[in-house]
C-alpha cells in the first residue's frame, strides 16, 4: 500500500473519530495538503478497494476494512514514536515528524518483532525504575 493512500486512511479514522462524521474533501485536502479533485479521485479508488465508503456532498468515512488497516498504521506510529522518544530521547514533535516517515517504510514482518522489541524495552524500564 502506497505512503499516500496509508496517510490517506489515517486521515480519515482520525478526522471521523475525533469529530464523530464523514470528513468533507475539502477538509480532507487541508489535512494531507492536496487540491481537492486529488481526494476525490483516491476516494473512489479507495471505495472500489473497500476501505472508504464516499458519498458527494456528504463525505468520506471508513468501511471495517479501511478502519483495521488506519488502526495497524496508527499503532505503528504510535510504537515507532514511543521508541524515538523512550529509547532515543528525541523531542516529541521531531518523534511525530520522523514516526510519519518510518511508518510507511516498515514491513509488517519487521513491526512485528520491532513492537516486541519496544515492549520489551518498556517492561525492563519500567522494573529498573522500581527497584
Amino acid at each position: 500500500m502506497s505512503e499516500s493512500i496509508e496517510d490517506f486512511l489515517e486521515k480519515v479514522y482520525i478526522f471521523t473519530r475525533d469529530k464523530n462524521r464523514p470528513v468533507k474533501t475539502t477538509e480532507l485536502a487541508k489535512l494531507l495538503n492536496i487540491k481537492p479533485p486529488a481526494i476525490t479521485n483516491m476516494a473512489k479508488k479507495l471505495h472500489k478497494l473497500g476501505y472508504v465508503e464516499y458519498e458527494p456532498y456528504i463525505g468520506i468515512r471508513l468501511t471495517e476494512k479501511g478502519m483495521e488497516k488506519a488502526k495497524v498504521i496508527m499503532e505503528k506510529h504510535r510504537t515507532i514514536e514511543k521508541f524515538l522518544v523512550e529509547c532515543l530521547g528525541l523531542d516529541k514533535e521531531v518523534a511525530y515528524r520522523e514516526a510519519c516517515k518510518l511508518e510507511h517504510a516498515m514491513s509488517d514482518i519487521v513491526f512485528k518483532r520491532f513492537k516486541e522489541f519496544v515492549e520489551n524495552y518498556r517492561k525492563c524500564k519500567k522494573r529498573l525504575n522500581s527497584h
